[in-house]
């Protein structure tokens, strides 16, 4: 790819989301006494079976949160999976890196030995 190419690719790369963020900002209405009549306090809900003082630490106490209901919730069977399948790559990955580094150790041990017999 020639240079000046890549250079134009660049600068279009990293222009493009300027230039998409300020026409998406000129749809949006600029009256402010709309958005404001709109705000409302956030109001926060725990589903907890315990009391949420008890329960919202950085360490939670033991049967303060829920069983998983659905196949994305935390400690479903889904991430179980997801773990099962990352140690099993790991593994897969430590046996060829293992593999390989015999397989070199030999023919490494190979070749000095012919390099002797001369």
């Amino acid at each position: 790819m020639p240079r000046y190419a890549r250079l134009t690719c660049a600068v279009l790369l990293t222009i493009a989301p300027f230039a998409v963020s300020q026409a998406h900002a000129a749809d949006t209405p600029t009256d402010s006494t709309v958005a404001e009549a709109n705000v409302t306090e956030p109001s926060y809900v725990y589903d907890l079976e315990n009391d949420p003082s008890e329960c919202i630490n950085s360490n939670p106490r033991p049967n303060c949160g829920k069983k998983p209901q659905l196949s994305g919730d935390r400690g479903g069977w889904m991430q179980y999976t997801v773990f099962g399948v990352m140690i099993a790559a790991l593994l897969t990955i430590g046996t060829v890196l293992v593999r390989n580094t015999m397989k070199r150790d030999r023919a490494i041990a190979e070749q000095m030995a012919r390099e002797d017999q001369k």
